[in-house]
């Protein structure tokens, strides 16, 4: 599980993301929960979209096949980058709550 904290900037978001991804090939672990719920603020649409799109290029560019889940509520989490990760590819979902996310990554294989 990652948690994130504090406000929502697309560069420490980016960081942190490619950081877990890291983490997780490294680890050999496939399943990512990242709680958003500590964070404020939001992102603009044109930062979502460039999110979700560069964060699918790093997981298709390193090998990387997570089921990853996403944690938090609007304004700070409204779905839009991960639909764009969806789009591409990317298997995600955000949730509302933690136990929805843990949920969800339990109905895939290791």
């Amino acid at each position: 599980m990652v948690t994130a904290r504090g406000n929502l900037a697309f560069d420490a978001a980016l960081r942190l993301l490619k950081q877990a991804f890291d983490t997780a090939k490294e680890k050999e672990v496939n399943k990512i929960l990242v709680n958003c719920l500590g964070l404020t603020g939001k992102l603009s649409t044109s930062e979502r979209y460039n999110l979700g799109a560069e964060l699918a290029t790093y997981l298709r560019q390193g090998g990387i096949e997570p089921r990853l889940a996403f944690v938090g509520k609007p304004p700070t989490i409204d779905g839009f980058g991960v639909r764009v990760g969806q789009n591409r590819g990317v298997i995600t979902e955000v949730f509302s709550s933690q136990q929805e996310a843990v949920n969800w990554l339990a109905i895939w294989p290791r």
